[in-house]
């Protein structure tokens, strides 16, 4: 049997949600700032173009499950306009967790399996993020204009020089097809969640990143 839900006032989810407005307002201001005028940056503007997300979702706050915004003088919460929520008779909104299941179950259980599966593991923290520089070994052209460090060369000899045993698949489906080769472990998306550990540079940004995304 479940817990009751938590029930917030008008006056603390709004607080809550200007708050967490406020915050993502000012990480995104760079951002937003370069889109109007059409510049670019090579790094920031990449965690926009890789994840798909957005200034405006990552500026909405969510209550979570099994939390009830009371409403105020204005009304219903704004929430109530947004998929996978419900209003009761008496203007309370809240997730609908059913509904939110019914289109996304199958990937809150795979998030779950990849996670708990990560977790039981010993963390291999060795690889000193060669996944970066096997996306450009041996590469006449680079998906990002940025100058290499060490040039081409010293690049190819890091790679080279070391062993590279990249686990994570959205990390090695990016290798140039000459690195291919030299990486120990060959990850698929079929075999994510047998592959997975937690010393895992790409797989931890690729957690951190969602963790901001849905608050």
């Amino acid at each position: 049997m479940h817990a009751a839900p938590t029930r917030l006032p008008a006056a603390g989810w709004t607080a809550l949600s200007r708050g967490h407005a406020e915050r993502a307002d000012a990480l995104t201001a760079g951002h937003r700032a370069r889109r109007a005028s059409g510049a670019r940056h090579p790094v920031e503007d990449f965690l926009y173009e890789y994840y798909s997300a957005r200034p405006a979702q990552l500026r909405r706050w969510h209550p979570g499950p099994r939390v009830v915004l009371e409403p105020g003088p204005d009304g219903p919460a704004p929430h109530a306009a947004w998929r996978w929520y419900t209003t009761d008779e008496g203007g309370a909104v809240g997730l609908d967790l059913d509904a939110f299941l019914a289109d996304r179950g199958d990937t809150v259980a795979f998030v779950s399996r990849l996670l708990a599966a990560t977790a039981s593991r010993p963390a291999h923290t060795g690889c000193f993020g060669l996944h970066e520089w096997a996306m450009v070994y041996r590469a006449d052209e680079h998906r990002h204009p940025m100058p290499l460090r060490l040039g081409q060369a010293g690049t190819d000899a890091v790679v080279e020089s070391h062993p590279v045993r990249c686990s994570h698949y959205d990390a090695f489906r990016f290798f140039t097809p000459a690195a291919v080769g030299r990486n120990r472990l060959r990850p698929t998306r079929a075999g994510q969640v047998e592959m997975e550990q937690p010393g895992c540079l790409h797989a931890t940004m690729d957690l951190l990143i969602q963790l901001a995304g849905n608050q």
